[in-house]
């Protein structure tokens, strides 16, 4: 017995008629009728009881109709699912975001297309740092994550530009600058700074480090955070400046002031990364979403 069978046998049954059902089916009715044959003959038991008028179900028949219905909507309803699947139209989604919990508006507003348009596709978000992130792409945790950084040189991972903000500094309030408030980097050669050790962020660290050398600014670290979040927490505290995104100063508390500082002219990149060989149709949509969404906006700005 096989669906194509049961479609046979459905059809029959549900016009009383083997030339009609004939005709619906697109087969001819001595193909059909040798079908019906086979499956009686399997089942052994008639299905149809012969008459002048055309055909009659027989009790093992009705029966047959009931399951064979289930069974022929079960099969349609899982060819539907396997093709949304494919299309990425279902299934599950993991994705992180920046470690701290601040959304910029271009990856708030994919995520919100990307729901509307695929309600079937679950979807996990975590915030994580970016270091952390492509340990668990590696690792198969995480299915992308918008991410500061990724190994460029590694054909392992694949990435495209989302958004870029700049750096400001960072410091207490309350501070009171003997020399004046710096205008460039080296003024701050003797100030209390926040710093972020290597192992945190290593290709961020780099960065940072190469601007500073350019400026001639040796940063006198005091203290150390080891996120963006856990480096406003100790500004706040008074602990020293760092140099922080510009996405924090909206959620900074009053304690924490900002300024721009003239050759501070590195920018934070954010990419969406996965992993290359990660063939999942739900990433593959989501994706092309991003890639559709950046390459309609010129502007990759925070703001």
């Amino acid at each position: 017995m096989d669906l194509r069978q049961l479609r046979y046998f459905v059809s029959v049954a549900e016009h009383g008629s083997i030339s009609l059902a004939a005709q619906t089916v697109h087969i001819a009715q001595p193909a059909l009728t040798r079908q019906i044959q086979a499956l009686e003959e399997e089942l052994g038991t008639a299905l149809f009881e012969r008459t002048t008028r055309g055909v009659l179900v027989t009790d093992a028949g009705k029966q047959l109709l009931t399951d064979a219905r289930r069974l022929l909507d079960d099969s349609s309803a899982a060819m539907e699912r396997a093709k949304r699947a494919g299309r990425g139209e279902i299934g599950h989604l993991s994705i992180a975001l920046p470690s701290i919990p601040i959304v910029a508006p271009i990856i708030a507003e994919v995520l919100r297309t990307y729901r509307r348009e695929v309600p079937g596709v679950s979807v996990t978000l975590r915030h994580l740092v970016s270091n952390n992130q492509l340990s668990m792409l590696l690792n198969g945790q995480l299915d992308a994550g918008f991410s500061l950084f990724r190994p460029l040189d590694d054909p392992g991972f694949e990435g495209i530009p989302v958004y870029s903000e700049k750096m400001l500094l960072a410091y207490p309030a309350d501070w009171e600058w003997r020399r004046g408030k710096p205008k460039f980097l080296r003024d701050l050669n003797k100030e209390e700074f926040i710093w972020l050790p290597r192992n945190a962020a290593p290709s961020w660290h780099d960065e940072m480090i190469h601007c500073f050398f350019n400026a001639g600014f040796i940063p006198k670290a005091s203290v150390n955070g080891v996120d963006v979040a856990s480096m406003l927490t100790l500004v706040a505290a008074g602990m020293g400046c760092t140099v922080l995104p510009e996405s924090t100063k909206p959620y900074a508390p009053d304690s924490v002031l900002f300024m721009e500082i003239s050759d501070l002219n590195i920018k934070q990149n954010w990419e969406l990364v996965w992993r290359t060989d990660n063939r999942s149709s739900q990433l593959s949509h989501f994706v092309e979403m991003v890639r559709s969404y950046i390459n309609s906006h010129e502007d990759f700005s925070f703001n």
